[in-house]
């Protein structure tokens, strides 16, 4: 197989046809549908469906483009370097965050990184991506550290620390319980709840924290894929959302409050980076960097163990009442 082959099938694949790919590539037709055919006869299977004038990726044809966007990538990132390495340029420091990270916690700490030490990086790449992608960049290693919500399955990665906070409520700040010191369950039964998506890893325990039995009703629900999106529609008058409290530090829209939640729900962060890897000094230091930030900024914010799995302790303010009723078991078990 030839990386020319590669670029044929991801060209074609993006541009819907062969011929489209033919002008994106500057090569001709005839050269196209060969490499890509050389391509199918060698993979022993069938990349696309031809349905004129367009063409349609296979099941086993979406699972190889997954790969061929990989190599792809790594031979860009390798073109890139290699320029930077004869212009000798120093590496630069490759971030991956979730993107309630990437939003709110990273550009402050790197605001201060930056004014403390003016030289600390010639040049960063921040990429902000879904929870489920950010080990497999460390394992490939495509990134050398990531600031990520958790748990995470770590596989080969070290997790260098980790800490939790209770999330937040937002409401809209016309709305009559923007004045409430603290939000009880209770006082939400009437209202639109903004929750996560699966792919946080977060919706189980936003949803079973507002969404309870006791409400006695069917709740209206919006879900949103991202912390972001779940505060914009609550500036929009469109519900209530519970909030990681990284993101809340940062992220201070005009139209939302943010308030204290009866119950604790924890929102866990750590610092990520592949297992056996030699960390360079600024690896490090930005590792020590984000954990400090956090620790000054996040209210209530505790230690996590090396897990990564929340744990439940009370927050001060807990009564013993609210004890006994967060140490009885959550639905799944967890």
């Amino acid at each position: 197989m030839e990386i020319r082959q590669f670029e044929a099938f991801a060209a074609v694949h993006a541009s819907g046809s062969v011929t489209a790919a033919a002008r994106l590539l500057d090569r001709s037709q005839p050269v196209v549908s060969r490499q890509l055919q050389d391509l199918e006869n060698e993979l022993g299977f069938t990349l696309f469906t031809r349905t004129r004038p367009q063409v349609t990726l296979t099941e086993q044809g979406r699972e190889f483009l997954e790969e061929v966007r990989n190599v792809l990538s790594g031979l860009h990132q390798l073109e890139a370097r290699s320029r930077e390495i004869a212009e000798g340029r120093a590496r630069p420091l490759r971030i991956a965050t979730s993107l309630s990270v990437a939003n709110g916690l990273l550009p402050a700490v790197l605001a201060e990184v930056f004014a403390e030490k003016p030289d600390f990086q010639n040049k960063l790449y921040v990429e902000a991506m879904p929870y489920g992608q950010i080990i497999s960049v460390l394992q490939e290693g495509s990134a050398d550290v990531a600031f990520t919500s958790l748990p995470v399955e770590l596989g080969r990665c070290q997790l260098h620390w980790c800490a939790q906070a209770p999330c937040q409520v937002a409401i809209p700040a016309s709305h009559p319980l923007a004045d409430e010191p603290v939000i009880r369950l209770a006082q939400l039964a009437e209202e639109r709840i903004i929750s996560q998506s699966n792919a946080s890893r977060m919706r189980h325990r936003l949803s079973t924290a507002l969404i309870a039995p006791a409400l006695q009703k069917t709740q209206r629900q919006i879900v949103a894929n991202s912390t972001m999106s779940s505060i914009m529609m609550v500036r929009a008058g469109l519900g209530v959302a519970l909030v990681d409290p990284f993101l809340v530090q940062q992220v201070q829209p005009e139209g939302v409050v943010y308030k204290p939640f009866e119950s604790y729900v924890p929102y866990t962060l750590g610092a990520v980076t592949q297992g056996g890897r030699p960390l360079s000094e600024e690896v490090s230091y930005l590792i020590e960097a984000v954990r400090d930030y956090a620790f000054r900024n996040v209210p209530l914010l505790t230690e996590g163990d090396s897990t990564g799995v929340p744990a439940w302790p009370l927050p001060p303010s807990t009564s013993e009442d609210d004890q006994a009723e967060l140490e009885e078991p959550a639905p799944d078990g967890k």
